[in-house]
C-alpha cells in the first residue's frame, strides 16, 4: 500500500518530536484509530495512528495495533518496520519475568511467517541496545526500585497472592515509595525504560490492592496514588489501559462493579470474556475518553468481549 508518512526513516533516526506537555491530542487520534480498527477499516486506522505518532512519542502498545493494521492490509514490510519502531519506544521481545503472563515469542512479535520471526529475533538485540542509549540510568534506577521490590515479593510468597499481612505491608510501602518518586521526580518515559516494564504494571496492581483493600492508608493514600498515576497517563508516561486495569481491580473488589469497564470475567458456557457490571454506566464512555480509551462498545467489539448487561 502507499505509505502515508516516511515513518520508517523517521523512527530509525529516532526523529520523534520533543516531549509534549499533554497527551490528550495523541489519545484523541489513537481512539479514532482503534475505533476504525475495530470496524476493520484498516486504511483509515493507519492514517490516524501515523498522524498521532508524527507528533508524539508512541506507546509500544499502540504501535502494536498499527503493526496489526499493516498485517491486515498484507503490508508485511511496514508491519516489520512497526516492530522495529516498537523496540525504539521501549517494547521488549522477551518477558522480564516469564512466570507471569508468559506468551510465546510468536504471540508477542505478531502474526508473521517463520522467516520474518527469525529475522526480527536476530536484529532485536542490536535494536534494543540502540534504544537503551537514550535511557538515563539515574532516572531509570529510581523507578527500577519499585520493580526490584516486586521481584522480591514474587520470589518469597511461595505461590500465595499477597493477601497475608506481611506481604501487604511490603506492597503498601512500595506504594508509598512510588508516590514519593512521582511527586518529587520527573520520570519521562522517553528516558525511563521501566515505564514499559511488565513487572512495573504488576507492581502497580499490588500497590493499589495493598492500599485500597486494607488498612494501610485506604482512601487518602490510595486516592493520592491513583491521582498521581492518572497525571502520568495524561503526560504520556503510563498507558491508559494499564491505569484503567489497575483502578478497576480495586474498584471491583470494593464495589463488585467496574469504573472504567476494564474489569473482565470469563463465562465457561460461551467461552468468552465479558465485562462486569459498570458503575454509573451512562458516563463510562466519557470517563474512558478522559484518560485516552475508546468506548466500551468499541473495546468489546475489537476483542470479541461480551458487553456488560447494564451497558
Amino acid at each position: 500500500m502507499k505509505r502515508l508518512l516516511p515513518a520508517y526513516l523517521m523512527i530509525m533516526a529516532f526523529g520523534y518530536v520533543e516531549a509534549q506537555t499533554s497527551y490528550i491530542p495523541y489519545y484523541t487520534k489513537t481512539i479514532d484509530a482503534f475505533t476504525k480498527m475495530a470496524e476493520n477499516n484498516y486504511v483509515q486506522a493507519v492514517e490516524c495512528y501515523e498522524e498521532a505518532f508524527s507528533n508524539y512519542y508512541p506507546f509500544p502498545e499502540d504501535l502494536a495495533n498499527l503493526r496489526d493494521c499493516y498485517l491486515a492490509l498484507e503490508d508485511t514490510a511496514d508491519a516489520v518496520n512497526c516492530v522495529k519502531r516498537m523496540v525504539a519506544c521501549g517494547w521488549q521481545l522477551y518477558e522480564t519475568y516469564p512466570v507471569i503472563g508468559f506468551r510465546s515469542l510468536e504471540n508477542r512479535i505478531g502474526a508473521f511467517d517463520s522467516v520474518r520471526i527469525v529475522y526480527i529475533t536476530s536484529i532485536y538485540p542490536t535494536l534494543r541496545q540502540n534504544y537503551l542509549q537514550q535511557i538515563d540510568p539515574t532516572e531509570n534506577a529510581y523507578l527500577e526500585r519499585i520493580v526490584h521490590n516486586e521481584i522480591f515479593c514474587q520470589e518469597i510468597r511461595d505461590g500465595r497472592f499477597g493477601e497475608d499481612e506481611w506481604l501487604n505491608a511490603v506492597f503498601a510501602q512500595n506504594a508509598l515509595d512510588l508516590c514519593s518518586l512521582l511527586k518529587n521526580k520527573k520520570l519521562n518515559r522517553r528516558n525511563v525504560d521501566v515505564w514499559n516494564n511488565q513487572l512495573l504494571h504488576i507492581a502497580l496492581v499490588h500497590c493499589a490492592k495493598a492500599l485500597g483493600l486494607n488498612e494501610y492508608g485506604r482512601d487518602t493514600i490510595y486516592t493520592d496514588m491513583m491521582d498521581l498515576l492518572k497525571k502520568e497517563v495524561l503526560k504520556g508516561n503510563l498507558h491508559p489501559d494499564v491505569y484503567a486495569s489497575v483502578y478497576d481491580i480495586v474498584y471491583w473488589f470494593n464495589n463488585n462493579k467496574s469504573y472504567y469497564g476494564r474489569q473482565l470475567s470469563f463465562d465457561p458456557e460461551t467461552g468468552k470474556h465479558f465485562c462486569v457490571e459498570i458503575e454509573d454506566v451512562s458516563n463510562v464512555d466519557k470517563r474512558r475518553a478522559e484518560i485516552g480509551l475508546p468506548s466500551v462498545r468499541v473495546f468489546c467489539k475489537k476483542y470479541n468481549i461480551t458487553p456488560p448487561a447494564n451497558y
